[in-house]
């Protein structure tokens, strides 16, 4: 038989067991939390450092077209308007000796039509002149038809924007430019022998529907690798979602793949 002192040690002895196993417990959770929320803050550190260093690409990447475009509009352009400048000041001067230079006239003229030319050219990986003239249903058919065709795939294209739907030009450039970029990938990467490509406008909405039957991403995929992939590609459709406040859904239902680009017609405020 224990004692009542004895009974009482024990009972006291437990609760202290007790008592210091809480506290323990408490500890042991407070710091496993504090491991996560340090776990958590330096994943989040290292995919806003990607983010950084996925941005700097980009820039870098305009700079560099950008000093390339200043380079040829200085060499090319400029240096011949600079040749017609001269041209017309001899014109000028003989003019008011009562001359008519007709040989520097005439070369005046084919400077300006090859600077004309040659600025086209360079203007042209900037806006496709295609675009510009006969709009996004036209230019769409057209780059689609024109990179199928190097390939097996069969391919079709629907429109049914009304010829008269305004869209703001800087939206429209942009969801050009994305579908563009959703083709190349697509037959780069998914491999399909059969693609379809519908374009409408659902009131005040522009939509792209793109079905394929080959490899297909599902949402959770895409934003994965848009998330860990180095590719300028999938950069330059981040970019331009975002200034048009796109949005882009990626959807595989059994053997098909399903792309939807949307955006507002009007510009994104």
């Amino acid at each position: 038989m224990y004692s009542e002192a004895e009974i009482s040690l024990l009972v006291f002895q437990i609760m202290l067991f007790t008592l210091i196993l809480g506290i323990s417990i408490i500890l042991l959770s407070r710091k496993n939390k504090r491991i996560r929320l340090l776990s958590a803050n330096l994943l989040k550190e290292e995919l806003e450092k990607k983010e950084l260093e996925k941005v700097g690409v980009a820039i870098t990447t305009q700079e560099s077209e950008r000093t390339e475009i200043a380079r040829k509009l200085h060499d090319e352009v400029s240096a011949l308007l600079s040749l017609v400048q001269l041209n017309l000041s001899i014109v000028h001067q003989e003019a008011q000796n009562g001359n008519v230079d007709i040989q520097s006239l005439e070369k005046s003229t084919k400077m300006l039509d090859l600077g004309i030319e040659q600025l086209r050219s360079i203007t042209k990986g900037l806006v496709p002149h295609y675009l510009v003239k006969f709009g996004l249903a036209k230019a769409l058919e057209k780059t689609i038809h024109q990179k199928m065709e190097q390939l097996t795939a069969k391919h079709t294209f629907y429109s049914e924007l009304a010829i008269d739907t305004q869209i703001e030009e800087q939206t429209m450039i942009q969801f050009y430019y994305i579908a563009h970029e959703l083709i190349t990938n697509l037959l780069k990467h998914s491999r399909p022998s059969n693609v379809k490509t519908s374009l409408w406008s659902d009131e005040e909405i522009l939509r792209l529907e793109i079905i394929h039957d080959g490899l297909a991403l599902e949402q959770k995929d895409f934003e994965k690798f848009a998330l860990d992939s180095d590719s300028l590609g999938i950069m330059n459709i981040k970019y331009r979602l975002n200034i048009i406040k796109g949005e882009l859904i990626f959807t595989r239902i059994k053997s098909e793949g399903i792309i939807n680009l949307s955006t507002n017609l009007f510009k994104n405020n």
